[in-house]
């Protein structure tokens, strides 16, 4: 039957599908970017579904109010659905391709471990620094996501190392769980640098499939991304129906926590640059290029030329910064995996009702987010990437993350900074342990023309 009701279901739908219609409107007729578009989603999201608060009423859980959300949550599932759809493949081959460029070479191998374990042990105390400032912050999600009963329990140290192994190598790939496909695709990794060591022609034609399925895989999840404004718009109006006006509060304040824990993050690179011979003046100076740049790109690979001549300025080996800048962008990055999301798998737990300050939800918090970090994109969004991952394998759901999409912008530019100047130290370092540091041009004694001995 026809009601007064039905009718004004059909009306607010009919205006949240003009809204995805203007959204359209502005990619496709204004060439609108992509940040542009998440951040005016963001905004008339809120717009819309505080006027729907108005019209129907907060809290309701029958009626018009409940119907229209519903559907507009349809748009809201389906994007969040999306995003967990790609974590298996992303998590596969992200690994994979890590393993495989370790290469065959002793020297190689070994300077490799020594940037790599900097790198991954930089990542840990990033981890605990967000862990910190969550709780000094006392943050919390409750206006930005909602409760969902969940038959998953908090990992125990134990559960995590046994359920690393999978039963069925296969059946892994298929399985609701991300870790024991952690496993199976550092297996499969370092299986390819056997083959290619003993079968060098096979081992090229797998290099060639990696290569293939990482394009692919990457395409997919530029292609989910992609449709962050409508998804962003839908899960904001459907928030803003339910609550109040705390949410955008919230927002903020993940905004600003986020560059207090990376403002800790910097300060001890800095400590770390002066126990290792360079003043922090020194660092700074050689490093800003690389680093504002870094800011403004968000992009740590498309940083990659200014990386390696920030560690070149500061005496390091061109092995060891080419090496450092390479894996620096895909392994252990300080802001896009150790800064970002550990702070989301509390706030998402907290809402879950989970004891997320006891040991056994951070113990295997701190050793998720290390397996992350291993495979990280070094572009723009890569915080995603690892954030999805750390959720899917705590068990936690990846809403917050689509939430948190509409403000990622703001807060990457500052993890892009974090992370290439961790990649910077990680050379120093390196060259450091190896006594591979030109002194002279460390000092500003000679230029990098006039360097013939490292």
């Amino acid at each position: 039957m026809f009601t007064v009701e039905t009718l004004w279901v059909l009306v607010a739908l009919l205006v949240f599908s003009a809204l995805l219609g203007f959204l359209v409107l502005l990619k496709e007729k204004w060439q609108a970017g992509f940040t542009t578009m998440t951040v005016i989603a963001l905004v008339i999201g809120a717009a819309f579904g505080i006027a729907l608060q108005l019209i129907f009423g907060a809290e309701t859980s029958s009626g018009a109010g409940a119907e229209t959300k519903k559907w507009i949550n349809i748009v809201a599932q389906l994007f969040t659905k999306s995003l967990q759809m790609v974590v298996v493949p992303l998590v596969f081959v992200s690994i994979v391709n890590a393993v495989s460029k370790l290469g065959n070479s002793r020297e190689g191998i070994r300077k490799a471990a020594k940037i790599i374990g900097f790198l991954l042990i930089t990542t840990a105390i990033s981890t605990v620094f967000a862990i910190i400032v969550t709780k000094l912050f006392n943050l919390n999600a409750d206006d930005l996501i909602e409760f969902k009963e969940s038959s998953s329990k908090i990992p125990d140290v134990p559960s995590t190392i046994l359920n690393l192994v999978p039963n069925n190598m296969f059946a892994a790939l298929t399985s609701n769980s991300v870790l024991p496909v952690v496993f199976v695709a550092a297996l499969t990794g370092f299986m390819y640098l056997s083959v290619k060591e003993s079968q060098p022609k096979l081992g090229q034609h797998f290099e060639t499939f990696l290569e293939i399925a990482y394009a692919f895989v990457l395409k997919a999840v530029h292609f989910v991304i992609n449709f962050t404004p409508y998804g962003v718009l839908a899960i904001i109006s459907v928030r803003a129906a339910s609550g109040s006006g705390a949410f955008i509060a919230q927002l903020g304040l993940i905004i600003a926590a986020s560059y207090v824990i990376m403002a800790a993050i910097f300060v001890l690179h800095v400590i770390i640059a002066a126990g290792g011979g360079i003043s922090p003046i020194t660092y700074i100076r050689k490093a800003s290029p690389a680093l504002l740049f870094a800011f403004s790109s968000r992009s740590s690979a498309a940083t990659l030329p200014l990386t390696i001549e920030a560690q070149r300025s500061l005496g390091v080996g061109e092995a060891n910064a080419n090496l450092a800048s390479a894996l620096g962008t895909c392994i252990g990055q300080n802001g896009c995996a150790g800064a970002y999301p550990p702070m989301l798998a509390i706030l998402v737990g907290l809402v879950q009702g989970w004891d997320v300050w006891s040991i056994t939800f951070l113990a295997p918090l701190v050793i998720y987010v290390i397996i992350a970090s291993i495979g990280t994109a070094g572009v723009g969004g890569g915080a995603t990437n690892v954030s999805l991952l750390v959720l899917s394998l705590l068990g936690l759901p990846v809403e917050l993350v689509a939430i948190l999409i509409s403000v990622d912008f703001i807060i990457d530019m500052g993890r892009t900074l974090i992370n290439v100047s961790d990649s910077i130290l990680a050379g120093y370092v390196t060259g450091k342990l190896e006594n591979e540091i030109a002194k002279d041009l460390l000092n500003d004694k000679i230029t990098l023309d006039q360097l013939t001995t490292v």
